[in-house]
């Protein structure tokens, strides 16, 4: 079914076309038949699932998840691999294309990044957090940002609960609580780095309000490829 599918709206797309009405059109007069045998079939997608390579189990390349290392997409007996080589150590957590959204969080982009910056002269509450290594924050890092590295939020960290103090957080018996959340906006190397996306899900599991919580998600690594100011 969905091939035939797949082929009527080919068909219908080559009938309506004003390029094929044409007199000229080397297809004018045909037969709806003759139009079908000439359109290939639907591509397919073949998963490879983690450990299916030692190359990628090691770190050496971007992997789409935790669990997907690649796919292959096969059209006219031709594949097309979606495996992106990179020739370095991946940075902590591992390199992994990130989401575009987080529930209930809001993602933005670089204009948004400098409203927020022209912003925090006014509300000196709101912060703009670079959850990479202390290491790194000191080579470059956006204006006005302060480093809380990713490491300090996780679980095991000694640090979770005095950083989750100076965020607002209250600990009750019921967990945490935040009565005036400042807004945050967090940013890490670039969207092939999980530590943004990381933090953003450990604070929204210890109750941090999702709609006080901005994703930087292109990082650093954007922000510095389109020349922005970095200090």
């Amino acid at each position: 079914m969905e091939r035939e599918a797949y082929r009527s709206v080919i068909c219908l797309i080559f009938l309506l076309s004003p390029l094929y009405a044409d007199k000229a059109s080397p297809i004018h007069g045909c037969s709806i038949a003759s139009i079908l045998k000439k359109i290939p079939p639907p591509f397919k997608i073949r998963e490879e699932s983690k450990g299916a390579s030692k190359e990628l189990d090691k770190g050496l390349s971007l992997k789409i998840t935790q669990a997907l290392i690649s796919m292959e997409i096969s059209k006219q007996k031709k594949e097309f691999h979606s495996q992106n080589r990179v020739n370095q150590i991946p940075l902590y957590p591992p390199l992994t294309i990130q989401p575009m959204y987080i529930k209930g969080v809001t993602t933005v982009g670089e204009l948004e990044v400098l409203s927020f910056i022209k912003a925090l002269e006014k509300e000196d509450t709101n912060l703009l957090i670079d959850v990479r290594s202390n290491k790194k924050y000191k080579q470059k890092t956006i204006p006005k940002a302060i480093n809380i590295p990713y490491r300090m939020l996780t679980d095991k960290s000694k640090y979770q609960q005095e950083v989750i103090k100076l965020l607002g957080g209250e600990q009750s018996k019921q967990g945490w609580r935040f009565k005036f959340p400042s807004s945050l906006l967090i940013f890490g190397e670039s969207e092939k780095t999980a530590e943004a996306s990381e933090a953003i899900k450990t604070l929204l599991k210890l109750s941090y309000p999702p709609e006080k919580i901005l994703f930087y998600r292109a990082g650093i690594e954007n922000w510095n490829r389109l020349g922005l100011m970095i200090e």
